[in-house]
């Protein structure tokens, strides 16, 4: 098992002091991610589940990706394996708010099931192959 350090729910100004990014001025959890594979599973007050998956491409080596499951939306699509995933409305905000995808506009077979994060270099932001 990985070394996991938890670290306590503090204020975004405390987080962003210790090293971690900043997002909205509320409640933070930071985590440390170990390398490997590594996956993070949230659960709101209602019952609505979540996942984190941070990805290796490599074996032992820090997560290269993060894939993003929603579970309780109460619809699904075939997937790769021969199973069912659960899908799921997401939409992207970039520059000016504008709305690069919203899946809104699509049909349910046409749905996401994952989410995909490519996490670039730190240095040259280039993203993993």
């Amino acid at each position: 098992m990985a070394d996991i350090t938890q670290l306590p729910i503090m204020t975004a100004s405390d987080a962003e002091a210790i090293g971690f990014a900043r997002f909205n001025d509320v409640p933070t959890l930071p985590i440390d991610i170990p390398d490997g594979n590594f996956t993070i599973t949230a659960r709101t007050s209602d019952g609505r589940r979540i996942t984190f998956f941070f990805g290796e491409y490599r074996r032992g080596a820090p997560p290269s990706f993060i894939d993003i499951q929603y579970h309780d939306n109460g619809t699904a699509i075939a997937n790769a394996n021969g199973g069912l995933s659960p899908t799921f409305d997401v939409l992207t905000i970039g520059r000016g708010g504008h709305h690069a995808y919203d899946s809104r506009k699509h049909s349910a077979d046409e749905k996401p099931s994952i989410a995909v994060i490519l996490l670039g270099s730190l240095t040259t932001g280039d993203t993993p192959a």
